[in-house]
C-alpha cells in the first residue's frame, strides 16, 4: 500500500504532460494561424493603400485636365471676342 500514493502522483503526471502535449501542438498552431493571418492583413493594408493612391492620383489628375480645359476655353472666348 505504500507504493500506490506514488503510482497515483506518477499516473496523474503523465496525464499533465500528455495534456500539455496537446496544448503546446494547438498553440503552435494558433501561432501559425496569426502569422498568416498578419501576412493576409499586412498585404490587404499595401493594397488598400495603393488602391486609395491610385484614386487619388486619378482624382488630382481629373482636377487637372478640368482646370487646364477650362483655361483653355477661357483662352478661346478671348480669342474670338478680339475678332
Amino acid at each position: 500500500m505504500g507504493k500506490e500514493p506514488d503510482k497515483l502522483v506518477l499516473k496523474l503526471l503523465r496525464e499533465m504532460r500528455g495534456d500539455l502535449g496537446e496544448i503546446k501542438a494547438r498553440l503552435d498552431d494558433h501561432t501559425k494561424q496569426f502569422k498568416k493571418i498578419r501576412k493576409e492583413m499586412a498585404d490587404w493594408q499595401e493594397t488598400s493603400a495603393t488602391a486609395a493612391g491610385f484614386a487619388m492620383h486619378a482624382n488630382v489628375r481629373h482636377e487637372s485636365v478640368d482646370k487646364q480645359i477650362d483655361e483653355l476655353t477661357q483662352r478661346i472666348e478671348r480669342l474670338e471676342k478680339a475678332k
